[in-house]
C-alpha cells in the first residue's frame, strides 16, 4: 500500500512539474502581481494606432479572439508599452511590425500581458522573422 501511494504521488509531482514548465513568465516590465494578471499569445488579425489610442486583435493559440486596448494621450506612439522578443522596444523595432506607420505586417504574433487594475497592458511582439 506505502509503494502504491509512493507512485501516485511520484506521477502527480511529475505531472505538476510538466504543468510548470508550460506556463509564460512576465517579463520584469508587467508590474501587477501573477494573481492579477493574464496573457494573450497568438496572431494580431487587427491593429489600429490612432492618436490618444492604440487598438489591436489577437486570435489567441487557445481558440479565442481578445481585444485590447492601449490609451497613450496626445501621442500617436504607444511604443513605451511595447517589447519585442521579451526586450525594450526601441524605434527601429517598428519595422519588424509594421510595414508601414500603422500598417501591420503579415504574421505578427503577440502576447499582451493585461493586469485587472485597468492600465495599460504590455504588448510583447513576437515577429515572424528579424
Amino acid at each position: 500500500m506505502k509503494f502504491y501511494f509512493f507512485i501516485m504521488l511520484l506521477s502527480s509531482s511529475s505531472i505538476m512539474a510538466q504543468g510548470d514548465v508550460s506556463r509564460l513568465r512576465p517579463p520584469s516590465k508587467v508590474e501587477c502581481s501573477r494573481d492579477h494578471l493574464t496573457s494573450y499569445t497568438g496572431k494580431v488579425i487587427d491593429y489600429q494606432r490612432t492618436m490618444n489610442r492604440t487598438n489591436l486583435r489577437i486570435a489567441t493559440d487557445w481558440g479565442t479572439i481578445e481585444a485590447i486596448s492601449i490609451a497613450h494621450p496626445g501621442s500617436k506612439d504607444p511604443s513605451v508599452w511595447f517589447l519585442i522578443e521579451g526586450k525594450i522596444f526601441a524605434h527601429s523595432d517598428r519595422k519588424h511590425v509594421e510595414t508601414s506607420a500603422g500598417q501591420l505586417r503579415e504574421g505578427v504574433r503577440a502576447t499582451a500581458w493585461v493586469c485587472d487594475d485597468g492600465r495599460n497592458p504590455i504588448i510583447d511582439w513576437l515577429p515572424p522573422s528579424r
